[in-house]
Protein backbone atom coordinates (compact mmCIF):
# COMPACT_ATOMS: atom_id res chain seq x y z
CA UNK A 1 0.00 0.00 0.00
CA UNK A 2 1.86 3.11 -0.99
CA UNK A 3 1.90 5.58 2.03
CA UNK A 4 0.60 8.91 2.10
CA UNK A 5 1.49 11.15 4.57
CA UNK A 6 -0.45 12.05 7.05
CA UNK A 7 -2.65 9.90 7.41
CA UNK A 8 -5.33 8.55 10.29
CA UNK A 9 -5.12 5.37 12.52
CA UNK A 10 -8.36 4.48 13.46
CA UNK A 11 -8.61 2.66 17.15
CA UNK A 12 -12.11 2.50 17.55
CA UNK A 13 -11.74 -1.25 18.01
CA UNK A 14 -9.24 -1.18 20.40
CA UNK A 15 -9.34 1.95 22.52
CA UNK A 16 -12.59 3.21 21.71
CA UNK A 17 -13.80 -0.40 23.07
CA UNK A 18 -12.40 0.63 26.28
CA UNK A 19 -14.84 2.37 27.41
CA UNK A 20 -16.56 2.11 30.18
CA UNK A 21 -19.52 -0.17 29.11
CA UNK A 22 -19.05 -0.98 25.63
CA UNK A 23 -18.39 -4.16 24.38
CA UNK A 24 -18.23 -5.23 20.32
CA UNK A 25 -19.58 -8.91 19.26
CA UNK A 26 -17.22 -10.31 16.31
CA UNK A 27 -19.89 -9.39 13.68
CA UNK A 28 -20.35 -5.64 15.00
CA UNK A 29 -16.09 -5.40 14.69
CA UNK A 30 -16.42 -6.62 11.03
CA UNK A 31 -19.50 -4.41 9.85
CA UNK A 32 -16.84 -1.42 12.19
CA UNK A 33 -13.64 -2.97 10.59
CA UNK A 34 -15.22 -2.91 6.89
CA UNK A 35 -16.92 0.51 7.17
CA UNK A 36 -13.75 2.18 8.04
CA UNK A 37 -11.83 0.74 5.30
CA UNK A 38 -14.15 1.47 2.57
CA UNK A 39 -14.21 4.71 3.82
CA UNK A 40 -10.24 5.24 3.29
CA UNK A 41 -8.83 4.51 6.74
CA UNK A 42 -5.36 3.21 5.80
CA UNK A 43 -4.58 1.16 9.05
CA UNK A 44 -7.09 -0.12 12.16
CA UNK A 45 -6.04 -1.25 15.73
CA UNK A 46 -8.69 -3.89 16.06
CA UNK A 47 -8.33 -5.20 19.69
CA UNK A 48 -6.02 -6.50 22.67
CA UNK A 49 -5.52 -10.49 21.87
CA UNK A 50 -3.78 -10.79 25.30
CA UNK A 51 -7.90 -11.15 26.37
CA UNK A 52 -7.67 -14.58 25.71
CA UNK A 53 -8.22 -17.29 23.21
CA UNK A 54 -11.71 -15.81 22.10
CA UNK A 55 -10.44 -12.46 21.24
CA UNK A 56 -7.48 -13.93 19.37
CA UNK A 57 -9.88 -15.88 17.31
CA UNK A 58 -12.60 -12.96 16.94
CA UNK A 59 -9.50 -10.88 15.60
CA UNK A 60 -8.41 -13.62 13.17
CA UNK A 61 -12.21 -13.40 11.58
CA UNK A 62 -11.66 -9.78 11.16
CA UNK A 63 -8.11 -10.63 9.84
CA UNK A 64 -9.18 -13.18 7.37
CA UNK A 65 -11.66 -10.45 5.50
CA UNK A 66 -8.70 -9.53 3.52
CA UNK A 67 -9.91 -5.83 4.14
CA UNK A 68 -8.05 -3.14 2.04
CA UNK A 69 -5.86 -1.47 4.98
CA UNK A 70 -3.45 -2.43 7.58
CA UNK A 71 -4.28 -4.78 10.79
CA UNK A 72 -2.82 -3.81 13.99
CA UNK A 73 -3.31 -5.43 17.53
CA UNK A 74 -2.30 -3.97 20.71
CA UNK A 75 -0.52 -5.62 23.49
CA UNK A 76 2.04 -4.76 26.83
CA UNK A 77 5.66 -5.23 26.41
CA UNK A 78 5.57 -8.62 27.36
CA UNK A 79 6.79 -11.63 24.83
CA UNK A 80 3.28 -13.48 25.95
CA UNK A 81 1.21 -10.35 24.74
CA UNK A 82 3.10 -10.64 21.40
CA UNK A 83 2.85 -14.29 21.38
CA UNK A 84 -0.78 -13.98 21.51
CA UNK A 85 -0.85 -11.18 19.04
CA UNK A 86 0.81 -12.90 16.29
CA UNK A 87 -1.56 -15.64 16.52
CA UNK A 88 -4.55 -13.49 14.77
CA UNK A 89 -1.99 -13.03 11.58
CA UNK A 90 -2.53 -9.57 11.91
CA UNK A 91 0.05 -7.47 9.76
CA UNK A 92 1.34 -5.41 12.74
CA UNK A 93 1.62 -5.20 16.22
CA UNK A 94 1.92 -2.00 18.79
CA UNK A 95 3.22 -2.41 22.57
CA UNK A 96 3.17 -0.22 25.45
CA UNK A 97 6.02 1.02 27.43
CA UNK A 98 5.67 3.74 30.64
CA UNK A 99 7.44 6.68 29.54
CA UNK A 100 6.66 9.29 32.10
CA UNK A 101 8.36 8.95 35.98
CA UNK A 102 5.09 8.91 37.24
CA UNK A 103 3.87 5.56 35.46
CA UNK A 104 7.43 4.41 35.29
CA UNK A 105 6.99 4.55 39.58
CA UNK A 106 3.28 2.91 39.68
CA UNK A 107 4.30 0.10 37.11
CA UNK A 108 8.01 -0.39 38.70
CA UNK A 109 9.77 -0.06 35.36
CA UNK A 110 13.06 2.26 35.29
CA UNK A 111 14.57 4.33 32.34
CA UNK A 112 16.88 1.32 31.75
CA UNK A 113 14.25 -1.40 31.78
CA UNK A 114 11.93 0.72 29.31
CA UNK A 115 14.86 0.93 26.81
CA UNK A 116 16.38 -2.90 27.44
CA UNK A 117 12.91 -4.25 26.85
CA UNK A 118 12.75 -2.28 23.95
CA UNK A 119 15.72 -4.16 22.38
CA UNK A 120 14.38 -7.75 23.27
CA UNK A 121 11.36 -7.29 21.87
CA UNK A 122 11.82 -6.12 19.12
CA UNK A 123 13.48 -9.41 17.46
CA UNK A 124 10.23 -11.03 17.99
CA UNK A 125 8.17 -8.81 16.32
CA UNK A 126 10.75 -8.41 13.35
CA UNK A 127 10.38 -12.39 12.99
CA UNK A 128 6.70 -12.36 12.88
CA UNK A 129 5.03 -9.39 11.70
CA UNK A 130 5.17 -7.30 8.78
CA UNK A 131 5.88 -4.29 11.07
CA UNK A 132 5.90 -3.13 14.96
CA UNK A 133 5.26 0.11 16.30
CA UNK A 134 6.14 1.24 20.05
CA UNK A 135 3.87 3.39 22.35
CA UNK A 136 5.53 6.25 24.98
CA UNK A 137 2.68 5.72 27.03
CA UNK A 138 1.97 8.86 28.61
CA UNK A 139 4.66 10.72 26.89
CA UNK A 140 2.92 14.29 27.51
CA UNK A 141 4.27 13.93 31.10
CA UNK A 142 7.98 12.18 29.92
CA UNK A 143 11.05 13.93 30.31
CA UNK A 144 12.59 15.32 26.86
CA UNK A 145 15.91 14.00 27.06
CA UNK A 146 13.77 10.51 27.68
CA UNK A 147 11.60 10.29 24.94
CA UNK A 148 14.41 11.40 22.51
CA UNK A 149 16.54 7.69 23.91
CA UNK A 150 13.48 6.48 23.83
CA UNK A 151 12.47 7.06 19.91
CA UNK A 152 16.53 6.74 19.44
CA UNK A 153 16.19 3.09 20.91
CA UNK A 154 12.75 2.26 18.86
CA UNK A 155 14.20 3.13 15.08
CA UNK A 156 17.45 0.96 16.04
CA UNK A 157 15.25 -2.06 16.40
CA UNK A 158 13.54 -1.54 13.25
CA UNK A 159 10.01 0.29 14.68
CA UNK A 160 7.97 1.29 12.02
CA UNK A 161 6.70 3.94 14.15
CA UNK A 162 6.53 5.63 18.08
CA UNK A 163 3.39 6.90 19.46
CA UNK A 164 3.42 9.60 21.51
CA UNK A 165 0.55 9.24 23.80
CA UNK A 166 -0.66 12.44 25.62
CA UNK A 167 -2.57 9.53 27.91
CA UNK A 168 -4.41 12.19 30.28
CA UNK A 169 -5.30 14.93 27.81
CA UNK A 170 -3.26 17.46 29.75
CA UNK A 171 -1.55 18.92 26.33
CA UNK A 172 -2.88 22.01 24.31
CA UNK A 173 -2.45 22.76 20.72
CA UNK A 174 0.54 25.05 21.48
CA UNK A 175 2.61 22.35 23.97
CA UNK A 176 2.12 19.48 21.05
CA UNK A 177 3.28 21.73 18.18
CA UNK A 178 6.28 22.00 20.65
CA UNK A 179 6.64 18.85 21.54
CA UNK A 180 6.96 17.90 17.60
CA UNK A 181 9.04 20.10 16.74
CA UNK A 182 11.60 19.12 19.25
CA UNK A 183 10.68 15.45 18.56
CA UNK A 184 10.57 15.44 14.41
CA UNK A 185 14.09 16.08 13.86
CA UNK A 186 15.36 12.95 16.00
CA UNK A 187 14.34 10.60 13.66
CA UNK A 188 13.38 9.50 10.51
CA UNK A 189 10.78 6.91 11.80
CA UNK A 190 7.00 8.00 11.79
CA UNK A 191 5.93 9.65 14.47
CA UNK A 192 2.14 9.19 15.73
CA UNK A 193 0.12 11.47 18.15
CA UNK A 194 -2.55 9.89 20.34
CA UNK A 195 -4.83 12.19 21.93
CA UNK A 196 -7.07 11.71 24.95
CA UNK A 197 -10.13 14.18 25.47
CA UNK A 198 -10.20 15.01 29.21
CA UNK A 199 -10.28 18.93 28.22
CA UNK A 200 -11.48 18.54 24.94
CA UNK A 201 -8.85 19.18 22.93
CA UNK A 202 -7.72 16.06 21.68
CA UNK A 203 -9.48 17.05 17.58
CA UNK A 204 -7.49 20.42 18.51
CA UNK A 205 -4.16 18.80 19.91
CA UNK A 206 -4.35 15.92 17.00
CA UNK A 207 -4.92 18.63 14.31
CA UNK A 208 -1.70 20.24 15.95
CA UNK A 209 0.56 17.42 15.68
CA UNK A 210 0.03 16.53 12.43
CA UNK A 211 0.52 20.19 11.16
CA UNK A 212 3.85 20.53 13.20
CA UNK A 213 5.54 17.37 11.40
CA UNK A 214 3.85 14.08 13.35
CA UNK A 215 2.56 11.52 10.44
CA UNK A 216 -0.06 9.78 11.96
CA UNK A 217 -2.67 10.77 14.06
CA UNK A 218 -4.86 8.06 15.58
CA UNK A 219 -8.48 8.63 16.11
CA UNK A 220 -11.95 6.44 17.38
CA UNK A 221 -15.35 7.19 15.74
CA UNK A 222 -17.32 9.80 17.81
CA UNK A 223 -14.19 9.95 19.80
CA UNK A 224 -15.01 6.69 21.56
CA UNK A 225 -12.74 5.85 24.49
CA UNK A 226 -12.08 6.06 28.45
CA UNK A 227 -12.95 8.93 30.35
CA UNK A 228 -14.19 11.76 27.63
CA UNK A 229 -12.49 9.39 25.03
CA UNK A 230 -10.27 10.19 22.42
CA UNK A 231 -9.68 12.40 18.73
CA UNK A 232 -13.25 11.69 17.04
CA UNK A 233 -12.11 10.75 13.58
CA UNK A 234 -15.19 12.66 11.59
CA UNK A 235 -14.13 15.88 13.45
CA UNK A 236 -10.56 15.44 12.69
CA UNK A 237 -11.06 14.37 8.93
CA UNK A 238 -12.95 17.42 8.42
CA UNK A 239 -11.24 19.53 10.32
CA UNK A 240 -7.74 18.86 8.23
CA UNK A 241 -10.01 19.27 4.80
CA UNK A 242 -11.05 22.79 6.18
CA UNK A 243 -9.03 24.52 8.38
CA UNK A 244 -5.62 22.93 6.70
CA UNK A 245 -6.51 22.34 3.69
CA UNK A 246 -5.29 19.06 4.01
CA UNK A 247 -7.80 16.31 2.00
CA UNK A 248 -6.57 13.08 3.12
CA UNK A 249 -8.94 11.43 0.16
CA UNK A 250 -10.85 9.51 2.29
CA UNK A 251 -14.94 9.38 1.60
CA UNK A 252 -16.44 11.42 3.64
CA UNK A 253 -19.75 10.88 2.46
CA UNK A 254 -19.86 7.48 4.69
CA UNK A 255 -19.37 9.60 7.93
CA UNK A 256 -22.90 10.40 9.12
CA UNK A 257 -23.40 6.20 8.50
CA UNK A 258 -20.09 5.23 10.47
CA UNK A 259 -20.66 7.69 13.10
CA UNK A 260 -24.72 6.88 13.40
CA UNK A 261 -23.00 2.61 13.04
CA UNK A 262 -20.75 3.14 16.15
CA UNK A 263 -23.11 5.14 18.40
CA UNK A 264 -25.46 2.35 18.02
CA UNK A 265 -23.21 -0.58 18.73
CA UNK A 266 -21.39 1.09 21.72
CA UNK A 267 -24.87 2.62 23.42
CA UNK A 268 -23.33 5.78 23.44
CA UNK A 269 -25.69 8.50 22.31
CA UNK A 270 -24.53 10.90 20.28
CA UNK A 271 -24.55 14.96 21.80
CA UNK A 272 -26.60 16.66 19.43
CA UNK A 273 -24.56 19.52 19.40
CA UNK A 274 -22.00 16.94 18.35
CA UNK A 275 -19.63 18.69 15.16
CA UNK A 276 -20.55 16.69 11.95
CA UNK A 277 -23.01 13.81 13.57
CA UNK A 278 -24.85 14.99 15.90
CA UNK A 279 -28.76 15.82 15.26
CA UNK A 280 -28.06 19.77 15.47
CA UNK A 281 -25.01 19.87 13.43
CA UNK A 282 -26.74 21.29 9.87
CA UNK A 283 -29.53 22.94 12.27
CA UNK A 284 -30.48 26.75 11.67
CA UNK A 285 -32.89 28.66 13.60
CA UNK A 286 -31.57 32.15 13.42
CA UNK A 287 -34.19 34.00 11.03
CA UNK A 288 -30.84 36.09 10.26
CA UNK A 289 -28.99 32.69 9.46
CA UNK A 290 -31.68 31.09 7.91
CA UNK A 291 -32.04 33.67 5.19
CA UNK A 292 -28.28 34.13 4.93
CA UNK A 293 -28.47 30.73 4.11
CA UNK A 294 -30.93 30.75 1.20
CA UNK A 295 -28.85 33.40 -0.29
CA UNK A 296 -25.69 31.28 -0.20
CA UNK A 297 -25.15 27.68 1.20
CA UNK A 298 -21.51 28.99 3.03
CA UNK A 299 -23.26 31.70 4.39
CA UNK A 300 -23.69 30.69 8.27
CA UNK A 301 -22.21 27.08 7.17
CA UNK A 302 -18.60 25.56 6.58
CA UNK A 303 -19.37 22.73 4.08
CA UNK A 304 -22.51 21.40 2.70
CA UNK A 305 -24.26 18.32 4.67
CA UNK A 306 -24.04 16.35 1.54
CA UNK A 307 -19.94 15.92 2.39
CA UNK A 308 -20.29 13.87 4.99
CA UNK A 309 -23.65 12.39 4.48
CA UNK A 310 -26.47 14.31 5.78
CA UNK A 311 -29.48 15.82 4.52
CA UNK A 312 -29.12 19.74 3.25
CA UNK A 313 -29.59 21.70 6.27
CA UNK A 314 -32.72 21.76 8.69
CA UNK A 315 -34.55 25.30 9.43
CA UNK A 316 -36.26 25.14 12.87
CA UNK A 317 -39.33 26.88 14.15
CA UNK A 318 -37.98 28.12 17.35
CA UNK A 319 -38.04 31.64 19.05
CA UNK A 320 -35.34 33.20 17.19
CA UNK A 321 -36.77 32.02 13.74
CA UNK A 322 -38.29 34.67 11.38
CA UNK A 323 -40.14 34.05 7.47
CA UNK A 324 -38.01 32.26 5.98
CA UNK A 325 -38.42 29.68 8.65
CA UNK A 326 -42.14 29.74 8.12
CA UNK A 327 -41.91 29.56 4.42
CA UNK A 328 -39.76 26.91 4.11
CA UNK A 329 -41.04 25.03 6.76
CA UNK A 330 -44.32 25.51 4.63
CA UNK A 331 -42.79 24.28 1.44
CA UNK A 332 -42.09 20.65 3.41
CA UNK A 333 -45.93 20.47 3.32
CA UNK A 334 -46.48 21.48 0.08
CA UNK A 335 -47.96 24.65 0.95
CA UNK A 336 -46.94 28.54 -0.71
CA UNK A 337 -46.80 30.83 2.00
CA UNK A 338 -46.37 34.69 0.96
CA UNK A 339 -43.88 36.56 2.78
CA UNK A 340 -47.03 38.40 4.52
CA UNK A 341 -48.62 35.27 5.61
CA UNK A 342 -45.19 34.29 7.72
CA UNK A 343 -44.96 37.41 8.69
CA UNK A 344 -48.56 37.63 10.39
CA UNK A 345 -48.01 34.11 11.13
CA UNK A 346 -44.68 34.39 13.06
CA UNK A 347 -46.11 36.36 16.20
CA UNK A 348 -48.48 33.77 17.08
CA UNK A 349 -45.75 30.47 16.00
CA UNK A 350 -43.47 32.63 18.40
CA UNK A 351 -46.06 32.37 21.30
CA UNK A 352 -46.69 28.83 20.84
CA UNK A 353 -43.12 28.46 20.83
CA UNK A 354 -42.94 30.36 24.33
CA UNK A 355 -45.68 28.18 25.82
CA UNK A 356 -43.74 24.74 24.55
CA UNK A 357 -40.43 26.20 25.98
CA UNK A 358 -39.03 25.14 22.77
CA UNK A 359 -38.98 24.67 19.12
CA UNK A 360 -41.91 23.02 17.58
CA UNK A 361 -41.97 19.62 16.64
CA UNK A 362 -42.73 17.85 13.26
CA UNK A 363 -46.19 17.29 14.57
CA UNK A 364 -47.00 21.07 15.89
CA UNK A 365 -45.18 22.13 12.82
CA UNK A 366 -47.61 20.40 10.53
CA UNK A 367 -50.63 21.59 13.24
CA UNK A 368 -49.73 25.30 12.59
CA UNK A 369 -50.34 25.11 9.01
CA UNK A 370 -53.34 21.95 8.74
CA UNK A 371 -55.24 23.81 10.88
CA UNK A 372 -54.49 27.28 9.74
CA UNK A 373 -53.95 28.49 12.84
CA UNK A 374 -53.37 32.61 12.09
CA UNK A 375 -54.41 35.03 14.13
CA UNK A 376 -57.36 36.95 12.53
Amino acid sequence: MPESYPYLLDSTLRDGEQAAGVAFNTRTRADIARALADLGIPELEIGIPAMGPDEVQSLRQIVRMGLPTRLLTWGRASREDLEAAARTGSAGVHFSLPASPLHQRIWKWSESRVLETIGQLAPFCRDNFCYFSIGAQDASRAEAPFLREFIHHAEACGARRVRIADTVGKMNPFTVADLMNLLRPETNMELEFHGHNDLGLAVANSLAALLAGAEVASVTVNGLGERAGNAALEELVMALQHSAGIDLNYSTAGLQALSQKVAQASGQTLRPQKPISGSSAFRHESGLHCAGQRRDPQAYQLFAASEVGRMEEEFVLGRHAGTINLQEAAARLGQDLTKDEARNLLSYMREQVGKLGRSLNANEIETLFTQNQKPS
